[in-house]
């Protein structure tokens, strides 16, 4: 239901847009490119929270939901300040303002999402989640139509009065972005090996916020000193924030998989890169264009094809080293690892047998459940071994699988695990 709530809501603010557009209403807000991505990116992330929510996720599962639905949110305001504006209702420039200042929730709130599983981190998105809320209302407040916007469309950036303090906002909300990635970041420094694939992704999907602040940034230096229209611009960036949330909201899903494949990772973090890469040079060769223009069409373009091909080299070595951080199985030729070192599990009370099961399970898992054989929660577990619940969460699904107990067959899967823990070691209940 949620998907299709979402999806129903998109259309109808793209159908209004349209119809705005075929009125006159021009601007970024009315681009039918820009329209469209909006839709489609916010309709796949709803799909990906059902995805993880079926997967016994809620929690996940809720926040990609919000996701979703701050950028759909994105949509719906900009139809409701073209209408405004068009209509010339009273409260225009607060719907405008609204509407140019929304852009921080959707990125708070995919940082939120990737922050969510670790316990550190806790104490700080309250306060970071409230710096970002306040910056959105005072942008909203303070973000100043052109009255009535004459000479410009509806929306358009040209539309805008702004003062040194949204400036400051904007920075704070780039400051606060900035520090929850090098948070994650350090973190998946630190982690097992076993555990790095997980930390890394959600690091990636946390630095698609900063990435999408830089593309916002730079379509003013595509402006100037480019040459490409400050509309164009606009409707590249409203693309990139719906592209660069679904990848952020398919990074989590994947770092939520205990069978993530290497492949799938490798995608992930070569395409958070690739944006990066992408924006380098899209900046690079718009000042080198136009640095070099009066040097003539030839030396302009050989710097811009140069300046393409060293960061496509930096690119592609900082994604292979990336992913091989992150899973070193991915780069390795293809003859499978030796299985780790399994301690044995020997029986206490005559008569017990060990579960072949438990042979498959690694060390750290073997922790994960013998806690859970006693009784403990996963915030009790997570506490317990120094991990974020969510790591929890992803042993526990590996436990499952190596175990047998299948998700769909109705049976209490942490349950039954415990009892196969209890028996192999001959513990008592």
């Amino acid at each position: 239901m949620p998907v299709v709530l979402v999806a129903g809501l998109g259309l109808c603010s793209v159908i209004t847009l349209a119809v705005a557009r075929a009125g006159g209403a021009g601007g970024y807000a009315t681009h039918p490119v820009s329209t469209l991505a909006l839709t489609g990116g916010a309709t796949g992330i709803a799909l990906l929270s059902r995805r993880l929510a079926d997967r016994g996720d809620r929690t996940g599962g809720g926040w990609l939901l919000a996701l979703a639905v701050a950028v759909l949110m994105y949509l719906v305001l900009g139809a409701l300040a073209v209408v405004a504006v068009t209509a010339e209702f009273g409260m225009a420039p607060l719907l405008v303002g609204a509407w140019g200042g929304w852009w921080p929730v959707p990125l708070a709130v995919l940082q939120l999402a990737a922050l969510r599983a670790e316990p550190r981190a806790r104490r700080w998105s309250i306060p970071g989640g409230v710096v970002i809320a306040g910056a959105v209302v005072y942008l909203a407040l303070d973000l100043e139509p052109v009255q009535p916007l004459i000479g410009h469309p509806p929306a358009a950036p040209e539309g805008w009065r702004t003062s040194v303090a949204t400036v400051a906002a904007t920075v704070l909300v780039s400051v606060v972005v900035l520090a929850a990635v090098l948070f994650l970041a350090c973190r998946a420094a630190r982690v097992p090996a076993d555990e790095r694939a997980s930390a890394t992704l959600a690091a990636a999907a946390a630095a698609v916020a900063p990435l999408l602040i830089v593309v916002c940034m730079g379509t003013a230096v595509a402006d100037d000193p480019g040459d490409i229209a400050p509309t164009d611009g606009s409707v590249a960036y409203l693309v990139s924030l719906a592209a660069g949330c679904l990848v952020g909201a398919a990074a989590l899903i994947v770092s939520a998989d205990a069978a993530a494949r290497p492949s799938a990772v490798r995608r992930l973090l070569s395409g958070v890169l690739g944006g990066y890469a992408a924006i380098g040079v899209t900046l690079s060769a718009t000042w080198a264009g136009a640095v070099l223009h009066p040097a003539g069409p030839l030396l302009s373009g050989l710097a811009v094809v140069a300046l393409t091909a060293v960061v496509g080299v930096v690119w592609w070595r900082a994604s292979s080293a990336l992913t091989e951080f992150a899973v070193p199985s991915a780069v390795q030729p293809a003859a499978p690892p030796p299985p780790p070192p399994v301690a044995p599990v020997t029986p206490s009370r005559p008569g017990t047998k060990s579960s072949p099961g438990l042979e498959l399970l690694s060390p750290r898992e073997r922790e994960v459940l013998a806690l859970v054989a006693t009784g403990a929660r996963d915030a009790a577990i997570a506490e317990h071994l120094h991990l974020s619940q969510r790591t929890v969460e992803t042993h526990l699904r590996r436990i499952f699988t190596k175990l047998g107990l299948e998700s769909d067959d109705g049976r209490n899967r942490r349950l039954l695990a415990a009892r196969t823990w209890l028996e192999a070691t001959g513990t008592d209940a």
